[in-house]
């Protein structure tokens, strides 16, 4: 028996270890590619429609985000007022439609909680990697879900060939340890990975439904970057609810 189609809002999960670095940052440079803020005319269109989390495999429950992450962010014009750590639970796993870990081995530990997991499940590098063939034309133009469940369904099938890369390309370096430039690393890293999936699915989603798609809150052009952001969707891979 096939199991019941999923409803609410298409879920995002951002995962690593103590949810106070990678995941954190990940969760809020996804919500800057969608530009509804509360209060906005779309803010209520949006949190029906698409959450974006996050959380670690072993978070302690309720701890600040670190203070490198939440500079990088502000930095960014977003405002990570209020969050807290939280554990990775089965629970959030099952409620979550795609599962995005900084590394393999939180890959891993995600699918050992929850076995179903597995075909939702990606690194947030791989993710990246594995939708990068996808174009706009291939989403359909509306709600999350449908564009959002097609994403997983290619990086699925893109899984599947086999295809082996080493693990560096694949996983988020830790920077608790470090200083303020391996959270700038960290950071770029991520928003390389978000650019192509998250760009691709606001478009599908037209959650800008007048004129071109601005730069996302969170995003920092890199030099020699020109055009406008439709035109670099393909180069591979949003505050939310």
């Amino acid at each position: 028996m096939s199991a019941p189609a999923r409803t609410g809002p298409w879920t995002v999960l951002m995962v690593c270890t103590g949810n106070l670095c990678r995941s954190p940052l990940a969760q809020h440079l996804a919500a800057a590619y969608f530009p509804a803020r509360r209060g906005s005319p779309g803010a209520a269109w949006v949190s029906q429609q698409l959450a974006i989390a996050s959380a670690g495999v072993h978070a302690c429950d309720g701890d600040a985000m670190h203070r490198h992450s939440v500079e990088l962010l502000r930095a960014r014009g977003l405002d990570p007022t209020g969050f807290h750590s939280r554990r990775l639970t089965p629970d959030l796993v099952e409620r979550s439609d795609l599962v995005l870990c900084a590394t393999r081995e939180h890959r891993s530990a995600v699918v050992t909680q929850c076995p179903r997991a597995l075909r939702r499940t990606f690194t947030l590098r791989e993710f990246a990697r594995l939708t990068s063939a996808v174009r706009l034309a291939d989403l359909p133009i509306g709600p999350v879900r449908p564009a959002g469940e097609l994403l997983v369904a290619a990086a699925l099938r893109a899984r599947a060939t086999g295809r082996i890369v080493p693990a560096e390309l694949d996983d988020l370096t830790d920077p608790i340890d470090e200083g303020r430039p391996r959270f700038e690393a960290c950071a770029s890293m991520i928003d390389d990975a978000l650019t192509g999936p998250m760009s691709l699915l606001a478009q599908a989603c037209q959650v800008w439904r007048t004129g071109p798609m601005p730069e996302p809150a969170g995003r920092v052009p890199r030099q020699g970057e020109g055009g406008d952001r439709a035109s670099r969707v393909s180069r591979h891979g949003a505050e939310v609810g």
